[in-house]
């Protein structure tokens, strides 16, 4: 199993804020894992996201940074 991040570790590795994350969930540009009422991002959409963001041209960090935070 990968490992899931909660929003605001996703904003932290992406380097924006939760606000930025959530509103990347409701656009659609993020898939999150729905447990209950918990939002959790797992670490290959994250990945998958970045790749997605630059090839379109955005800036983003080259990597996820895995931590053993949640």
């Amino acid at each position: 199993m990968n490992q899931l991040y909660d929003v605001n570790t996703a904003a932290r590795q992406l380097a924006v804020s939760p606000w930025t994350i959530r509103a990347y969930i409701r656009q659609g540009k993020l898939h999150p894992v729905r447990i209950g009422r918990l939002v959790r991002l797992d670490e290959e959409e994250l990945s998958r996201f970045v790749a997605r963001s630059k090839a379109a041209g955005d800036s983003f960090p080259n990597q996820i940074h895995s931590g053993e935070e949640q």
